[in-house]
C-alpha cells in the first residue's frame, strides 16, 4: 500500500503545532456537526494558508455543520506536469503533521473505471499542492467529530467541458454503486494577474486592481452558482482566464447536478492583496458551496 509523505508542509502550511494552533483560529466560530447532508460539493482554494487558509475554512465549516460523509472526492489541478494528465491515486495512505488519512481505494477503483479517461497513478500526486493542502482541515474536523473519513485524491492536467463531463459522471455512478456517500471538493484559485505570474493581459492601475480582479473573477463565480459548466468554460476563454482549476470545479458541478444539487452559494472571496499588498501578483479566492 501506497504512502503519500507531505510536499509542502512548512511552506503553504506549517508542519509543527502551529498547523493546530492556525486551524482552530480559523475555525473559532465552529458551530456543532450536523447530519442533514444537503451539502454535494464545495470549492476551496490552494494557495499558502497565511493567504486562503481563511477563505478555505469557509467550505469545510459548511460541510462540517452540514454533516461530514464517508468519503471526500478531492480534485485539484496538476501543477507539476507528473504521472497521468487524470490521475486516481489508488490506495493506502497520506500523511500531514496531523497523522493519516487513509484512501478509500474502492471508490478509487470505481471512479477510474467509470470515468473511462483516468489512470490510477501515484506519480501525478507526489509534489503537487492542491490537494495536500486540503487535507488538514479534513483531518482536524474529523478528529473533532470521532469520525473516520477518507478521501479519493484526484489530478486533472486535461481541464475542459469533456473531462468534467466524464469524471463528474463517473463519481455520482460509483457512489452509488457502491452506496457511498461523498462530498465532491474542487481545489482551485482564481484570477492569478501579475508579472510574477506573466500574465498582464489587461492593463489596470495599481490602486483598481483587487477591485478589477474581483470583478473578473465574479464573472465566473456567477456561472458556478448557476451550475453553468459550458458557461463557465466560455467566462474563462473569452477574458483569458487564468483561474486553475476549472476542471475540478466543472466536475464538482456536474457531479451536483447528478446529485440532485439546488443551489449554490458563495461564502467567502478575497485575494492575496488582502495580505501581500503587492500588485506584482493577485490570486483570487473563493469558497462555494453546492447544496440539494
Amino acid at each position: 500500500m501506497g504512502v503519500r509523505y507531505p510536499a509542502v508542509a512548512g511552506s503553504f502550511y506549517p508542519a509543527d503545532e502551529r498547523l493546530v494552533e492556525m486551524l482552530e483560529e480559523f475555525f473559532r466560530d465552529l458551530g456543532e456537526e450536523g447530519s442533514e447532508r444537503s451539502i454535494t460539493a464545495g470549492v476551496s482554494p490552494h494557495a499558502g494558508y497565511i493567504f486562503s487558509g481563511y477563505t478555505a475554512s469557509r467550505t469545510y465549516k459548511a460541510i462540517y455543520e452540514d454533516g461530514l460523509p464517508e468519503t471526500f472526492v478531492i480534485l485539484g489541478p496538476n501543477h507539476t506536469g507528473l504521472g497521468s494528465p487524470i490521475a486516481v491515486y489508488p490506495e493506502g495512505e497520506w500523511l500531514t503533521p496531523l497523522g493519516s488519512i487513509e484512501i478509500d481505494s474502492e471508490m478509487s477503483r470505481a471512479v477510474a473505471r467509470l470515468s473511462e479517461i483516468a489512470d490510477l497513478d501515484e506519480v501525478a500526486h507526489a509534489y503537487e499542492h492542491s490537494i495536500e493542502v486540503q487535507v488538514p482541515f479534513i483531518q482536524y474536523l474529523s478528529e473533532l467529530a470521532g469520525k473516520d473519513v477518507r478521501i479519493v485524491p484526484i489530478t486533472l492536467g486535461i481541464q475542459d467541458e469533456d473531462v468534467s463531463r466524464a469524471m463528474g459522471r463517473a463519481i455520482f455512478e460509483a457512489s452509488k454503486e457502491l452506496g457511498r456517500d461523498v462530498v465532491v471538493i474542487a481545489s482551485t484559485d482564481f484570477m492569478h494577474y501579475g508579472p510574477a505570474y506573466g500574465y498582464v493581459p489587461f492593463r489596470v492601475r495599481a490602486e483598481e486592481l483587487p477591485h478589477r480582479i474581483k470583478e473578473w473573477d465574479f464573472r465566473v463565480i456567477r456561472r458556478i452558482l448557476d451550475f453553468d459548466l459550458e458557461g463557465m468554460f466560455r467566462e474563462l476563454r473569452e477574458m483569458r482566464h487564468t483561474m486553475c482549476g476549472p476542471g475540478a470545479v466543472g466536475t464538482a458541478i456536474v457531479h451536483s447536478r447528478l446529485a440532485g444539487a439546488a443551489e449554490a452559494e458563495l461564502l467567502h472571496y478575497t485575494t492575496s492583496f488582502e495580505v501581500s499588498r503587492s500588485t506584482d501578483a493577485v490570486v483570487g479566492y473563493a469558497s462555494i458551496v453546492m447544496r440539494r
